[in-house]
């Protein structure tokens, strides 16, 4: 009873912040609003992936602001404006999914010489996980897919799950280097213009460009064909990005 009561009144408090809007917040809660009011306001069809899930505390976030926006999207259907009920049921008939890749084992061997980032931290239990996030609707939805192992042994089961979709918002929360690189690599081909990509520790390394996130960004940017521009700061060291365009 007393868990029910504590989701009631959560779930109260999101209706009220989505009425004043989260647009000002600056924490991941906010940027993951931002994104999903991107996602909704320009009619994106696609998915959301998570690589580096931890406890599901972004996982959630995410989905508990993709619920608004949905709300809001079903009480446009009684609009009194003939052209907002049509674009809304042209779009409520489309599903967003959500994935979240982690070894669910903490931080993997590596050289980056962080202490925060060293191997074993973050570590994770993925049936706690995978309850936390049926406890918020994710799985009972039928719109989550958890992949545990490292992101190279579980991309192909991701990449199944993809066929024929598109990402419209990626996270990357893996912090180092060689893991930044690999779930970019994975995600290439299912990004486009107007794709959202966050990176929550882009700035840590003392924003060093050489380190972690960072430079797996900018080499991918080297490589890939698509243009990106520099959009939300979030959090202590989180940045997104937009997909703007695609180089000739």
């Amino acid at each position: 009873m007393e868990n029910k009561f504590k989701k009631f009144i959560s779930e109260e408090i999101y209706k009220k912040e989505f009425a004043k809007g989260k647009i000002h917040f600056s924490d991941r809660d906010g940027m993951l609003y931002k994104a999903w009011g991107h996602v909704f306001s320009s009619h994106l069809v696609g998915d959301y992936v998570e690589f580096g899930v931890y406890r599901g505390d972004s996982l959630v976030k995410s989905f508990r602001n993709y619920e608004l926006f949905r709300q809001w999207l079903e009480e446009q259907q009684s609009s009194s404006e003939i052209w907002r009920r049509e674009v809304a049921k042209n779009y409520i008939a489309e599903k967003h999914y959500f994935h979240g890749l982690d070894t669910f084992e903490g931080m993997p061997c590596n050289e980056e010489e962080n202490a925060t980032f060293q191997e074993g931290t973050f570590l994770a239990d993925f049936h706690k996980v995978e309850n936390y996030c049926n406890e918020n609707n994710l799985i009972t939805n039928s719109q989550l897919f958890l992949y545990k192992g490292l992101f190279k042994q579980t991309a192909c089961e991701l990449q199944k799950n993809l066929i024929g979709r598109k990402i419209c918002i990626l996270n990357i929360d893996s912090d180092l280097y060689e893991s930044a690189k690999d779930a970019l690599e994975i995600a290439a081909p299912y990004l486009d213009i107007g794709s959202v990509l966050m990176f929550d520790d882009y700035n840590a390394f003392s924003a060093n460009n050489e380190k972690g996130e960072r430079r797996a960004f900018k080499e991918f940017q080297c490589k890939n064909k698509l243009l990106w521009e520099s959009w939300q700061a979030y959090h202590f060291s989180g940045q997104s990005f937009l997909c703007v365009g695609k180089k000739s």
